[in-house]
């Protein structure tokens, strides 16, 4: 089985992103430039599951994952143990014919407390740019036409 980087198998990928809820407002982060696919476009915390080392077995991988990325992203560290299926707002799957790769889409809303600081958010160097949101803004921003659709469902149905 051939694993790359940023995906379980040479044609699986589990890509999780989170909304995390601010007093109703959800925390956006901007692509870098040299992005590989969209970007300068707006997007949420998160990314690709990666295979699990050799150490790590049993259930409950994607929390991990996901909360590691909100970690890496933000230097935010959030509770694994709220991405249940009870915060899990968006589940779809995307074929890439072109490439040959299946991957599997998780989203999953996350409230941050009410005292949250936000000043405590430290963007990663894969982002340029961070900002808040409420559902009656969200269409000021770019996610990338069709191919950010995805994220701004996540978002709508999280802050429902």
């Amino acid at each position: 089985m051939t694993k790359l980087s940023h995906q379980l198998t040479e044609n699986v990928k589990l890509l999780q992103k989170a909304v995390l809820i601010h007093n109703g407002e959800a925390l956006l982060l901007k692509r870098s430039a040299d992005s590989k696919s969209r970007p300068e476009k707006w997007d949420l915390p998160g990314g690709n599951s990666e295979w699990p080392s050799e150490s790590q077995s049993g259930f409950g991988l994607h929390q991990h994952d996901i909360a590691r990325e909100i970690q890496e992203e933000t230097n935010l560290i959030v509770e694994e143990q709220k991405f249940t299926l009870e915060n899990l707002t968006y589940f779809d799957t995307f074929f890439d014919q072109n490439k040959q790769i299946f991957s599997i889409i998780c989203g999953w809303k996350y409230f941050l407390p009410v005292d949250f600081d936000r000043s405590q958010i430290t963007i990663s160097s894969e982002h340029i740019e961070s900002n808040w949101t409420s559902l009656e803004n969200l269409s000021q921003f770019d996610f990338g036409g069709e191919h950010g659709e995805f994220v701004k469902q996540m978002i709508q149905k999280s802050l429902l």
